[in-house]
């Protein structure tokens, strides 16, 4: 008998390895990549709270109310921290008891709690059960580096204008979407115990149906840390101002891992417990924000639900690459000489097929000028001297010169191929901090640069990097594309841009920036 159950267990085992490769969420039926997510989790549950403050220390008689709606029905009691049976320390937040325990911090104006959630989370809803009247105002702060810098989240309070500067607002704009607002619902002193205030980040954008095609709402959303701020109470409740107290019985925070859509699953690990992703579509990092080696073959892109955008394996040319590894950001494959292409399989501008494979592509001596040798050399004739004048110099880049350009972007260049007097460059614009009339979107689309400037060394460009790209459409010889020209700029892109170019960006939908 014993070997026939150790026999069951094997095929009970068997079977559902069976059904769990058939049902993973990052994968349908067909084994196909579709979008995926970890399940939403409480991720305040047992995780140490700070507090500002908190009763007991020394004891001290503090008043409560029994029944939600009933004045009369306070009870007074001693508040001891030495005492566990009289405690109410900040651990009853996030314990397992529930509205069984709370938190209570004494008789002081404003008090604070923090909670570190122990990595990059994306936050679904923050939630306070009050055991006291809920407070006439309340701000929320997230930080995303840990704690060393804090964003207003959003505000509560029945004076808006008065607690935090700002006007009661009960809609959200697009130009504003990524920016806290106050409002004074959830301020009423009543339930007088078991009132909830409640924030879900997403209720209300306009973007929120499109959210995983919004970066800006994805970065809204991040959090590593919290802080829940108690700015007021309300007066007048029967209450003497020495035996008042805040006091909060359950702290919640509903979110998920940030995955990028690339992951159904994520748990700690490593020595800081810090969440990793169990990465799935042929992806890696503790968000799975890269392709793995060697599937790298086109650039990574986070999952959408429309598009898993899976990492492709590189399909490095067996002839015309050298090697087998490819660019791990781009997908670009190391070509010989004479050969381009992302995988390295044509023969570039210039170039024509040979009958070996040492050397593929041989240069075709009678079409080759000075100018077509870009970018291995550069004409440094009286012509070019005329053309442009390069800068070599520092760009400082302030508000009046973001809003005299009518595009600044951030984009990588993945290719490039020789057409008539133009260069084209296979383009993935990463960001749009300003918009020309005629639309640019973000991911893959041809830029145009003439071939002239290019020769001259008007602008110094190199595939598989990043620029910071700046134009004008007036100064465009052709106005219908996207063109990078002598007028332009391409700069080498620096990550410390992205915050400066993200408050020019949000001035301009105030309307600073006015047309001359």
């Amino acid at each position: 008998m014993p070997g026939v159950w150790r026999g069951l267990g094997v095929l009970l085992s068997l079977q559902l390895a069976l059904l769990g490769l058939t049902s993973d969420p990052c994968y349908d039926a067909a084994r196909r990549p579709r979008y995926c997510l970890p399940e939403p989790a409480d991720l305040a549950a047992g995780r140490p709270v700070q507090a500002s403050a908190t009763c007991g220390r020394p004891p001290q008689r503090l008043c409560v109310f029994r029944h939600p709606g009933d004045a009369s029905s306070r009870r007074c009691r001693l508040c001891d921290g030495a005492d566990p049976a009289a405690a109410h320390p900040a651990a009853h937040l996030t314990d397992a008891g529930g509205e069984a325990t709370c938190w209570q911090s004494g008789p002081v104006a404003n008090a604070s709690l923090t909670l570190a959630l122990g990595g990059r989370f994306e936050l679904l809803y923050v939630a306070l059960r009050f055991c006291s009247p809920r407070p006439h105002s309340l701000a929320l702060y997230k930080s995303t580096d840990h704690g060393h810098s804090w964003t207003p989240f959003q505000f509560f309070s029945a004076r808006c204008p008065q607690a935090y500067g700002l006007p009661p607002a009960s809609a959200v704009s697009k130009a504003l979407e990524h920016e806290a607002i106050c409002t004074a619902a959830q301020t009423d002193p009543t339930p007088l115990v078991g009132g909830l205030v409640a924030f879900m980040p997403l209720a209300g954008r306009p973007w929120a149906r499109a959210f995983e095609y919004s970066p800006v709402l994805q970065d809204w959303v991040t959090a590593t840390d919290l802080r829940v701020a108690l700015d007021r109470r309300h007066r007048g409740l029967g209450l003497r101002g020495r035996e008042a107290s805040y006091g909060v019985s359950e702290l919640q925070v509903g979110g998920r891992c940030r995955c990028n859509g690339h992951a159904a699953r994520c748990g700690a690990t490593g020595p800081s417990g810090a969440p990793q992703c169990h990465c799935r579509h042929n992806t890696a990092g503790p968000e799975c924000e890269t392709c793995r080696a060697f599937y790298c073959d086109r650039p990574w892109q986070r999952a959408t639900p429309s598009e898993a955008h899976e990492c492709v394996a590189c399909q490095c040319h067996p002839i015309g690459a050298v090697g087998t590894m490819c660019n791990q950001t781009t997908g670009q494959c190391q070509c010989k000489m004479g050969v381009t292409g992302l995988t390295c399989n044509r023969c570039a501008q210039g170039f024509q097929q040979s009958r070996t494979a040492h050397t593929p592509c041989l240069r075709i001596q009678e079409v080759m000028t000075t100018t077509a040798a870009y970018p291995l050399e550069w004409n440094t004739g009286t012509e070019c001297q005329t053309h442009c004048n390069p800068s070599h110099g520092r760009i400082h880049m302030n508000l009046r010169k973001y809003c005299k350009k009518d595009y600044v972007l951030h984009a990588q260049l993945l290719a490039m191929v020789e057409s008539g007097e133009w260069w084209q460059f296979t383009t993935s614009v990463l960001a749009v901090y300003r918009q020309r009339q005629v639309p640019i979107r973000r991911g893959e689309q041809p830029l145009w640069v003439p071939r002239q400037d290019l020769a001259c060394g008007c602008l110094r460009l190199q595939i598989g990097k990043a620029y910071l790209v700046i134009g004008n459409d007036a100064e465009s010889p052709d106005p219908a594309r996207l063109v990078l020209d002598r007028n332009s700029l391409a700069l080498p892109w620096r990550d410390v841009w992205a915050h400066k170019l993200r408050r020019f960006q949000q001035q301009n939908r105030r309307g600073n920036c006015r047309s001359p």
